[in-house]
């Protein structure tokens, strides 16, 4: 089994990922499951990561209420892996994917790729010609 590096996986990113704290309020759109106060652990121009004290379902559908600065946007989750500490299982990372990437989080100095346009950010992602498309996250 090969692993990559926390290098090799920042550069098949779309967008840098960096540590902020941001305070959020968390809902289920599609049903009341889920909902609560947390807060980011990173951000980037097309998602987030969040810590939970419960899984969150793989595509579940969510609105993110920015409460520092009354923001509302929507996001997906692409996955929710458990963080084990000693005996007990106490926190889950959850990765959300923004549905309309951009600067929600408001950071004054962004990294350099997070100032592509939608157009350059897709044709940087455009497969050559005959190829299927395939995303890494």
């Amino acid at each position: 089994m090969i692993w990559s590096s926390d290098k090799d996986k920042q550069e098949r990113r779309r967008s840098q990922r960096i540590p902020q704290s941001i305070p959020l309020f968390v809902k289920c759109r599609n049903s009341s499951i889920f909902g609560g106060n947390l807060h980011t652990v990173e951000v980037s121009y097309h998602g987030c990561v969040i810590h939970s004290l419960h899984p969150i379902p793989h595509g579940t559908e969510l609105r993110l209420d920015i409460l520092d600065g009354n923001r509302t946007t929507t996001a997906h989750v692409v996955h929710s892996d458990p963080i084990e500490t000693g005996r007990h299982l106490t926190t889950w990372t959850v990765a959300l994917e923004l549905d309309r990437p951009g600067n929600i989080w408001m950071v004054k100095s962004p990294p350099p790729d997070w100032s592509k346009t939608p157009e350059q950010q897709w044709n940087m992602e455009k497969p050559p010609s005959g190829r299927s498309r395939q995303k890494f996250r």
